[in-house]
């Protein structure tokens, strides 16, 4: 009798579909964390574009209004197909805002910015006054704990760097004309 109960394949394919859920919804754990983590990954990125954005915008009007220009400036620029020099950036002022825009990003409870992106941070800040560099890092958690791992949260990194240049172009009334 216990042999024949011990030969028997009576229930096999319970075992065979009990695995096979494990792996599907262990497989559905990741795929969530990984959506999640690529969402979180643009959504730090962004911030870190807006911050270098707003700090560039700050022009140090000591370096721009230095005489170097005046009203044939443009005009003989485009003439000769000259490169216009960059605009210079106030780097202690640019500071300020882009630290100012990652608060922004960091406690604003809005539905465009992601939520699991608390407390982004600056980790480097380069100016010079013509180009500004910063990269960011933040701690995600991750909706669920990958499976059969202890890891919870990740952290993410982000970098941007960006310049003021002068746009070629007639301007009238609001719109370019080349």
């Amino acid at each position: 009798m216990l042999r024949r109960r011990l030969n028997s394949e009576r229930g096999s394919i319970s075992v065979v579909v009990i695995g096979l859920f494990v792996l599907t919804v262990a497989s559905l754990m990741v795929m969530t964390d990984v959506s999640a983590l690529i969402v979180a990954k643009r959504s730090l990125v962004q911030a870190t574009e807006a911050a270098a954005q707003r700090g560039v915008h700050t022009l140090d009007k000591s370096e721009y209004y230095q005489g170097k220009g005046n009203m044939f400036t443009a005009p003989l620029a485009i003439a000769t197909q000259r490169e216009h020099p960059t605009i210079p950036i106030d780097c202690s002022r640019g500071g300020v805002e882009v630290l100012l825009e990652l608060n922004s990003w960091s406690n604003d409870e809005s539905n465009m910015k992601w939520q699991q992106l608390k407390g982004v941070q600056l980790t480097s800040f380069s100016c010079d006054g013509a180009l500004l560099d910063i990269s960011t890092r933040s701690e995600m958690k991750l909706p669920f704990k990958v499976p059969f791992t202890t890891i919870d949260s990740v952290f993410l990194t982000a970098t941007a760097g960006t310049t003021n240049t002068v746009q070629e172009g007639f301007y009238l009334f609001g719109f370019r004309l080349h």
